[in-house]
């Protein structure tokens, strides 16, 4: 399997995340449409919204726990879309208990 990278840029210039006209559709609903960012090495990225917006969408798409429907994620330059989510050295915590809430700590 060959390694995709995004279009030739610096080293210095090359964001740690790229998302290029990601789309997100669940069945007939569309929860991103077209979405691209990029988020610089060391930036603070707030992501603000109602409920229902895409924000938890986006972090999800990021981290692998969802694919895109259309459109390209890239991790510090790497096409990430087939990178599993465990190698992406990528993590969120959800806002609500959602993988072991029976446990403590």
């Amino acid at each position: 399997m060959s390694t995709v990278t995004a279009p030739a840029k610096a080293e210095a210039e090359i964001p740690d995340i790229e998302l290029v006209e990601v789309t997100k559709r669940y069945g007939n609903a569309t929860a991103l449409t077209s979405l691209s960012l990029e988020i610089e090495p060391g930036e603070f990225l707030v992501l603000l919204g109602p409920s229902g917006c895409g924000k938890s969408t986006i972090l999800k798409i990021i981290a692998g726990l969802e694919d895109a429907t259309e459109g390209d994620v890239y991790i510090r330059g790497r096409l990430a879309n087939y990178v599993p989510p465990k190698a992406r050295d990528v993590a969120m915590v959800f806002q609500n208990y959602a993988l072991y809430p029976h446990m403590t700590v």
